[in-house]
């Protein structure tokens, strides 16, 4: 019980703080503002707020419990102070009864149920991954820190630093509770809408129709942001709104800091900052400078902390996209390019209309259903008819393009208030439409129904775990059956000292470890670790052929290997590059400067004389790629040999550059040989690991490479550390 506490002082801390620091900010606006959506908008501007001020704080590591209860304390005290100097608000036109009975009592069922699973130990794959991940290692460092292994640490952070806040005070499940804040919030607002713009039956719907979703209620009530961002964008829209009618520029002001909030809160919020200019600008006639600028520029200021943390530390301020506009050692454009095609495919590889229905219906693959109801999402269009609707979808609209670059259902979820409000318009007539549908849907909502439709693999809600919220049942007996390598985490915390890097071959919940676990997928490091592990088990004379670049002897500065193919959808990549003379190789020399373009920083790999490292371009092959060496000054050769893999989509020449000063073409045509068995691959391959600061390996027992690990762990250099639940951890001795 004590832990359900620390995590309830945790989050209502936190949510406290953001509800007080939005009524400072709107404490001038409470004449035009009724006294629900009051409440509800100084919520979502004072978490944005909020948001920025944690990160401020973690940029000087003051992330610091003393530090953040006296922030909480002040900015409440300043509220209460605020509120009692200016009174209450007026009050918006009530609900008609049968909606107001229908909203009490959906969300009095699903609000209670969801409180206990936010409470309880949080278990969601993206939640106990990646999300809390760097939630904790910036806790463990009082504040912000690099963090190159994962690429999801270079995504806009803007609820993390509202997770981290009460994570410091009640660990993970503090966190989803501040997530489970905007899931309430946001039906709230929808009703507020309602019956702030005559359309009290459509909010009222609405808010149903989001708040009993099923892939919303488990998103909400995990330590996500896809319900966030949703709450967030449709703020933005309700205060233009109001902007639009009152034309307060305090007002679009604000709404300019939610949409600034949507892209700190995901990277597909973006798209509401351009829409709200475009509107705004629009609405403001002859002075649509100002209204940029009054809307722009709270925007920027949400923005540009993600961008400057990222240039500084990624090298890119869109990290980790965008990687051919700003090459960087941690996420590659092969990679990226890879990890796009992928995510906007079904991964049984489907059909979108199919995905879509999945979403809909199944769940399976689509990572969970938006619900049945939301089968007749055209009807929607119907509402273009009036100026309101054809707003209300030129905000799904420009949200739409999260959901095409990536099949999950969760991306659908900042459409659905704007949707289910355009459903609402078209079909309030006659009107015991709109009640029936959103009673029908709430009952096949209930998460005691959910698998009577829903794929037995989708993510979804089951009964409330009561015990396990309250902690009478051990939070680890919960998690490990909810996780099973949930155990192997918390043993690596047993065993290793400090803070150790894992290379992961399977992967643990990276949030209930200390440890940095190196995914293969997640950096450009994780990556290479996963190619010395492949390389190692093959055999270099079968898969690599020696080219050699045989030429008349000629003094030369610099030598290089130039590709003048054709654009190829592969990647160049080699084992070693040699120049010789004479019928012997050069001696390298700590004088020689290598590069390459693209992808200089693995270049070394070329010059290491191991065939299990190999440098790639790590992008599609064009024309102008080049490997270098600048010898320093000028050495006679007469050939350059390559060790490379068979049937690169490459056409390579040789140059150097003489006395004259101009590159010259030195050859064209080389002779293919074998190459010579290496010994020892295995250990060389750990020896890269070591190099590279990784000591551990960590593998299920049914990954492919687990028999050979076992079997060959003296050939490797490892030994096993620990086994539980067919997770075996290795030492690189």
């Amino acid at each position: 019980m004590r832990t359900a506490l620390q995590i309830l002082y945790g989050a209502g801390l936190t949510l406290g703080a953001c509800a007080a620091l939005g009524v400072l900010i709107l404490a001038n606006l409470r004449g035009r503002l009724r006294r629900t959506e009051y409440a509800v908008l100084a919520f979502l501007c004072g978490s944005a707020a909020m948001s920025l001020l944690i990160f401020l704080l973690g940029t000087v590591h003051l992330v610091r419990r003393g530090v953040l209860q006296a922030l909480a304390a002040a900015l409440i005290a300043g509220a209460v102070w605020v509120h009692r100097q200016r009174g209450g608000a007026e009050r918006l036109p009530p609900l008609p009864r049968l909606w107001s009975g229908l909203l009490i009592a959906v969300m009095a069922v699903f609000g209670f149920q969801y409180f206990f699973h936010a409470l309880a130990p949080e278990v969601s794959p993206d939640g106990s991954a990646y999300h809390l991940e760097v939630v904790g290692a910036y806790a463990r460092a009082n504040g912000l820190v690099p963090i190159p292994t994962n690429m999801y640490a270079s995504l806009s952070q803007g609820i993390e630093m509202l997770f981290l806040c009460a994570y410091v005070f009640g660990r993970n499940s503090a966190a989803a509770m501040v997530h489970f804040a905007f899931l309430l919030a946001l039906p709230l607002l929808l009703v507020c809408y309602g019956r702030r713009f005559g359309y009290p039956g459509a909010g009222a719907f609405a808010a149903i129709a989001v708040f009993a979703c099923p892939l919303a209620g488990i998103d909400g009530v995990s330590a996500y942001n896809d319900v966030a961002l949703a709450a967030a964008a449709f703020g933005v829209y309700y205060l233009f709104r109001i902007w639009e009618d009152g034309r307060d520029n305090r007002v679009l002001a604000l709404a300019g800091v939610l949409a600034g909030y949507c892209y700190a809160l995901k990277y597909t919020g973006a798209f509401v900052i351009p829409l709200l200019l475009a509107l705004a600008a629009w609405r403001a006639g002859r002075e649509w400078w100002k209204a940029l600028l009054i809307a722009g520029l709270p925007a920027a200021a949400l923005v540009a902390p993600w961008l400057v943390k990222n240039w500084l530390w990624a090298g890119n301020p869109l990290a980790p996209f965008f990687n051919r506009w700003f090459p960087n050692p941690f996420t590659t454009v092969s990679f990226e390019l890879d990890y796009r095609a992928n995510m906007a495919v079904m991964q049984d590889g489907s059909s979108r209309w199919a995905g879509l229905w999945d979403a809909l219906v199944s769940g399976h693959q689509s990572q969970g259903a938006i619900g049945p109801l939301f089968i007749l999402a055209p009807v929607a269009l119907l509402a273009l008819r009036s100026s309101e609707g054809r707003r209300l979808l030129a905000f799904a609209l420009v949200l739409l393009p999260g959901y095409i670059s990536n099949f999950g259902a969760r991306f659908l979820l900042p459409l659905l208030p704007f949707l289910s409000l355009g459903m609402g318009m078209a079909l309030q007539r006659p009107t015991a439409v709109l009640p029936l549908l959103a009673a029908a849907h709430a009952v096949i909502s209930m998460p005691a129904m959910l698998p009577k439709y829903l794929h037995p693999y989708a993510w979804r809600l089951d009964v409330p775990p009561f015990a396990a919220a309250l902690r009478r049942i051990p939070e680890e007996e919960f998690i490990a059956r909810r996780l099973p390598a949930y155990p192997a985490a918390r043993k690596l915390d047993q065993v290793l000292p400090g803070v150790q890097m894992v290379y992961g071959v399977s992967g643990v919940p990276q949030a209930y470890t200390r440890h940095t676990i190196l995914i293969f997928y997640q950096s450009a490091l994780g990556h290479q670790l996963r190619e010395f592990l492949m390389t190692a088990r093959e055999r270099a004379e079968e898969v690599l052929l020696n080219y050699r670049y045989s030429f008349a002897p000629r003094a030369v500065r610099k030598i290089r290997l130039l590709q003048t193919g054709p654009r190829a959808a592969g990647e160049w990549s080699m084992a070693e590059m040699r120049v010789w003379r004479n019928g012997a190789e050069l001696p390298r020399s700590p004088r020689w400067r290598l590069d390459a373009r693209p992808n200089p920083w693995e270049v070394q790999s070329a010059f290491d004389n191991n065939l299990v490292t190999r440098w790639f371009s790590r992008e599609p092959v064009r024309p102008g790629m080049w490997v270098e060496i600048d010898f320093g000054s000028m050495e006679t050769v007469d050939a350059l040999t390559v060790e490379a893999g068979l049937w690169q989509p490459v056409a390579l020449r040789v140059e150097g550059i003489a006395e004259s000063g101009s590159w010259v073409e030195l050859a064209r045509q080389a002779q293919e040989s074998h190459v010579q068995p290496q010994r020892g691959r295995r250990r060389a391959a750990m020896a890269e690991f070591k190099a590279r600061g990784v000591h551990y390996l960590i593998v299920h027992d049914n990954e492919e490479i687990a028999e050979d690990l076992q079997r060959n762990a003296a050939y490797w250099g490892i030994t096993e550390v620990f086994e539980i639940g067919a997770m075996r951890l290795y030492r690189i001795l």
